[in-house]
C-alpha cells in the first residue's frame, strides 16, 4: 500500500483489477469528461500501460488503484504525472457506483497530502472540464483557481488548479 485515507487504501494497479477498471473505463457517464469510453480491449491495453508506468524509470506516471478498506473493493484511480507542460498534475477517476459518498475529496486530500509529503514535490497542477462540478467543487476546496480556458485538442473549456508545498 502506498497511503491510505480513512476509509481507503491506495497502491500500485494490478492486472487482476480489469473487472471492476472494465467497469469504470466504459462507463461514459464516468469518462463524459476525459475520453471516450472504453471496450473490453482498449480497458485492458489502458491498464497494462499503467502497470508499466510503474516500471519505467524515465516516465514520472503514478496511476494507483483506490479501494475500500473495509471490503477491498477497487473503486477507482488516482495519482500524479508529468504532463506535458512539465507540471506534476494530480488525477482520479471513480466508478459511478461511489459517486456522491465523499470519495473524491477524501481522494484529492489524502493524494495532495501523499504528493508533497512523500514525493517531495513543490507543486500541483490539476485540470478539471468546465462541467465536471463534482470535480470542480473538489478543486476549488483542495487548490487554487488559476484560469478557465478553451482547449482546441478537447474542444472544451478546461479548468486550471494549482497549490504550491508549504515550506516547514
Amino acid at each position: 500500500m502506498l497511503f491510505a485515507t480513512e476509509r481507503l487504501d491506495i497502491r500500485k494497479l494490478q492486472s487482476t483489477d480489469i473487472d471492476s477498471f472494465y467497469d469504470m473505463q466504459r462507463n461514459p457517464k464516468v469518462m463524459q469528461y476525459i475520453k471516450k469510453h472504453m471496450n473490453r480491449l482498449e480497458s485492458e491495453k489502458e491498464l497494462a500501460r499503467f502497470i508499466s508506468y510503474d516500471k519505467d524509470e524515465t516516465k514520472f506516471f503514478n496511476i494507483w488503484a483506490v479501494t475500500r478498506k473495509d471490503d477491498h473493493e477497487f473503486i477507482g484511480i488516482c495519482g500524479v504525472y508529468k504532463n506535458d507542460k512539465s507540471e506534476f498534475e494530480i488525477a482520479y477517476r471513480l466508478r459511478e457506483l461511489y459517486w456522491k459518498k465523499g470519495y473524491g475529496r477524501e481522494i484529492a486530500t489524502s493524494l495532495i497530502r501523499y504528493c508533497f509529503d512523500e514525493l517531495k514535490l513543490n507543486e500541483l497542477t490539476a485540470y478539471v472540464h468546465k462541467e465536471n462540478k463534482g470535480s470542480v467543487r473538489i478543486l476549488e476546496k483542495e487548490m487554487q483557481f488559476i484560469e478557465e480556458f478553451y482547449d482546441d485538442k478537447t474542444h472544451f473549456y478546461e479548468r486550471v488548479y494549482k497549490l504550491k508545498r508549504k515550506n516547514d
